[in-house]
């Protein structure tokens, strides 16, 4: 029997998933034309579109995970009325951004129901996130739900017929809806391109795209992504969140939906959670490492969350940039301003010079492309669908990675495991000598590029490298007058162009030791409510 073409397919998907949004949650048409390259702000549509009540707005825009959980708990607010919201706010988000892969609506609202007459009826919670609507990456197997991960290849029908193992501990969560695309532009042929709700003609970045426009929306206040070279933080920094990169193992991985040759071994892929406040991330980290996860997954090691007493101040250590990858202005404005108000408040802020980042950088990417059977590309061949362009920035041949490189052989690998040692060995060093308690850094060299453009992700890949946790802290907004004064005469890359990006999110990253995810997340909570004043 002849396969359909994969624009057929793909077409037949979209009509399909455009069909689950109910008629009453349906936006104007005038909210709905948008343009990739307009730079329209779209945060606003949603209180715009004068479908969600005043209650419903509340619910969604005012409270954090943990402030919802505790009200659903307290039966404040019922699971039914906070799981509509979220639905409805997520679908207005999904019309303007293209956020979503798949939704089941109705699932979530009986589910939610179902947990009322529980709580109701028992007094007894279903599990420690009882109620919450929460969202996950494409990549999650959820039961009776596609995983396609934007492969038309993938059958786009196939449906899973049992939880994914490593979220059984939340089975008393409302599984919303579903967010993000692969490649670093969230971008795929299945569901289109995720656009930037700050600004549509930049990309909301990648892969775990779809939860950083649809948390950024309010359409979800905790998201679950996953991160090889930067994917759970590299949507954070573009849609302006909050987000953890935890060390591997720690969040239960197996299971999973992947493009990639099985059995590689090397720099590890980990899930982590994307929030709207630092407490947050902790809760998902808390929950989820104190539910013992090992008795699902084999791969997840063994360790509760511990108990850490939050400091007064800090000693941070400052990496500022590799000149190889020059930091925007908004980025060394917003690095600048972040290192002054926390020294004004107490902390010491240690200067850390290193010249391993390109290095570390290119090391990834080569650890990265191991497979000579090149499996991705096979995925997307078997379908006859074209790669996407974003992917033309990440060559290992592109202009500013001079070394080339040639096809790997087992020699080669022993050659990668030797470097990336002694990167970790030079990091350990220079961590222990200066002694601090974590490095504050910016995320990328810019802020949200525009589309295809994103390129190389050195200051994320470097932690995946180095396993070390790291988090995202929004900061401030690209501004081309404040920037001005930043404007140096380097060559900028990707090309830094104000009119392009005035009004992005900026931020800083945070780092701490392997295995030190707690100290870690008590060191952003102080430096993220520093940088609030």
């Amino acid at each position: 029997m002849e396969t359909e073409p994969w624009e057929v397919l793909v077409h037949k998907k979209q009509l399909e998933d455009a069909a689950k949004i109910p008629t009453e949650w349906r936006i104007s048409d005038e909210l709905t034309k948008l343009s990739e390259t307009s730079g329209i702000n779209v945060l606003d549509v949603p209180c715009q579109s004068g479908i969600l009540s005043a209650k419903q707005l509340e619910i969604t825009e005012k409270y954090d995970a943990t402030d919802l959980l505790d009200k659903i708990h307290r039966q404040e607010l019922s699971a039914y009325e906070v799981t509509e919201a979220f639905c409805i706010r997520a679908a207005i988000a999904q019309q303007v951004t293209r956020c979503l892969t798949e939704t089941f609506f109705e699932r979530a609202l009986q589910r939610a129901k179902d947990l009322d007459e529980i709580l109701s009826r028992t007094g007894t919670l279903v599990g420690p996130l009882h109620g919450l609507p929460i969202s996950f990456k494409d990549c999650f197997n959820i039961d009776g739900v596609p995983s396609t991960i934007g492969f038309t290849s993938f059958k786009i029908y196939l449906v899973y017929q049992k939880w994914a193992c490593q979220f059984n501990f939340s089975r008393g969560s409302d599984f919303t809806q579903l967010g993000s695309h692969p490649a670093a532009d969230s971008h795929n042929y299945v569901f289109g391109r995720t656009l930037n709700p700050h600004r549509s003609n930049l990309t909301a970045g990648g892969s775990t795209g779809g939860e950083g426009a649809l948390i950024a929306m309010r359409g979800s206040v905790l998201g679950v992504g996953t991160d090889i070279a930067g994917s759970i933080r590299i949507p954070a920094i573009c849609n302006g969140i909050y987000a953890l990169r935890p060390s591997a193992d720690r969040i239960p991985y197996g299971g999973q939906t992947s493009s990639a040759r099985g059995g590689l071994a090397g720099i590890k892929s980990c899930a982590g959670p994307l929030a709207t406040s630092v407490r947050d991330l902790e809760l998902f980290m808390k929950l989820v490492t104190n539910a013992d996860p090992w008795q699902f997954d084999s791969s997840v090691l063994f360790s509760p969350w511990r108990t850490v007493a939050p400091k007064s101040a800090l000693r941070l250590g400052l990496i500022q940039e590799d000149t190889h990858f020059p930091l925007h202005p908004p980025v060394l404005r917003t690095l600048t301003s972040a290192t002054e108000k926390l020294r004004a408040a107490g902390n010491e802020i240690v200067p850390l010079n290193t010249l391993l980042i390109r290095d570390a950088c290119v090391l990834a990417f080569r650890m990265y492309s191991m497979d000579p059977a090149r499996t991705p590309f096979k995925h997307i061949a078997a379908s006859g669908e074209p790669t996407i362009p974003a992917l033309a920035s990440t060559s290992l041949y592109h202009s500013y990675m001079p070394y080339g490189y040639s096809p790997l052989t087992l020699e080669g690998l022993y050659d990668l495991n030797v470097e990336r040692n002694y990167i970790k060995e030079e990091f350990r060093n220079l961590v222990m000598q200066a002694k601090v308690d974590a490095i504050i850094m910016p995320g990328y060299q810019g802020t949200a590029q525009p589309h295809d453009l994103f390129g190389f992700v050195p200051y994320t890949v470097l932690w995946n490298v180095m396993d070390y946790p790291s988090c995202i802290i929004p900061h401030g907004k690209a501004n081309k007058s404040a920037d001005k004064a930043f404007i140096r005469s380097v060559n900028y890359k990707p090309p830094y162009v104000a009119d392009d990006i005035e009004g992005a999110p900026c931020c800083v990253q945070l780092v701490g030791r392997n295995m030190h995810d707690e100290e870690l997340v008590k060191a952003a909570e102080l430096v993220s409510k520093t940088l609030e004043l």
